[in-house]
């Protein structure tokens, strides 16, 4: 069971929290900032589970404010997306998105074609991250546009689905990749701006899942608690250009792994 109880705020934002999370790892603690605990991700989903949130796609946004209206998305493709949260979230009957960066399928620490194919047949979404990890708004508007359509062709190929959502790695986004994402074909962009999703939109919010977020912080988040979300939105705004200069910096102070630095 878990033990916090969802308590209704005071003021909330309308709209579906999008939940974004990295890497898993099975200790209790962990001190890489965008890695989460196994049994905090655990605590999420029976939290979820029963205070009765509808956990759903992307597809399903429909602009509502449903207070029980969430969806879990996961970035990068690690091997601790099947190892452990898939096998978490089935024995939730629970559903998430999974963005993969299709040059580093296969690669260790990462998951396998077979495995995303199983993910996929049991009913888990996967969606692009593009075909390397690096900041793609710094490239030309037709190299940004090769490398998407590159990944979902791919992703479509080698899964025998549709690909219909791209995740910006690091977040980064600007109306020339925006653009481009969307003459690759995709329906969806998701981003690491800290706010609820509208249905209707191209562009996709996310809310960051921390090593330290913990069930009270995630039951205000799943509530659209406005307080933690204008903190969050403030948070975002003044320290995204000191993000895009410590990755090209010094990444593993922002708890990037060295896999992930941008080549």
């Amino acid at each position: 069971m878990a033990a916090h109880q969802l308590t209704s705020p005071r003021f909330a934002i309308p709209g579906v929290p999008v939940f974004m999370y990295h890497d898993l790892c099975a200790a209790r603690a962990s001190d890489e900032r965008y890695t989460t605990p196994l049994p905090v991700f655990t605590e999420h989903l029976s939290f979820l589970r029963e205070q009765q949130f509808a956990v759903r796609d992307l597809a399903a946004l429909n602009g509502d404010s449903n207070s029980r209206s969430v969806i879990l998305t996961f970035d990068d493709g690690f091997s601790s997306h099947y190892e452990r949260a898939f096998p978490t979230l089935l024995a939730h009957a629970l559903t998430a998105t999974f963005f993969v960066t299709t040059s580093l399928v296969e690669s260790p620490g990462y998951v396998t074609w077979s495995q995303l194919r199983e993910m996929s047949a049991a009913g888990m979404t996967i969606g692009s991250h593009g075909r390397e990890h690096i900041d793609y708004t710094g490239l030309s508007p037709v190299s940004a546009e090769d490398e998407l359509r590159s990944s979902r062709m791919t992703l479509e190929d080698r899964l025998g689905v549709p690909i219909s959502a791209f995740s910006a790695p690091y977040g980064f986004l600007n109306r020339s990749l925006t653009g481009a994402a969307q003459r690759a074909g995709f329906q969806w962009i998701c981003s690491s701006h800290p706010w609820p999703a509208d249905g209707g939109a191209f562009v996709i919010p996310r809310l960051a899942i921390y090593c330290d977020t913990d069930l009270a912080r995630f039951s205000a988040l799943a509530a659209r608690s406005a307080f933690p979300l204008l903190a969050r939105r403030a948070r975002n705004a003044l320290l995204h250009l000191p993000k895009q200069l410590l990755l090209r910096t010094s990444p593993r102070r922002l708890g990037v792994h060295v896999s992930q630095e941008i080549k």
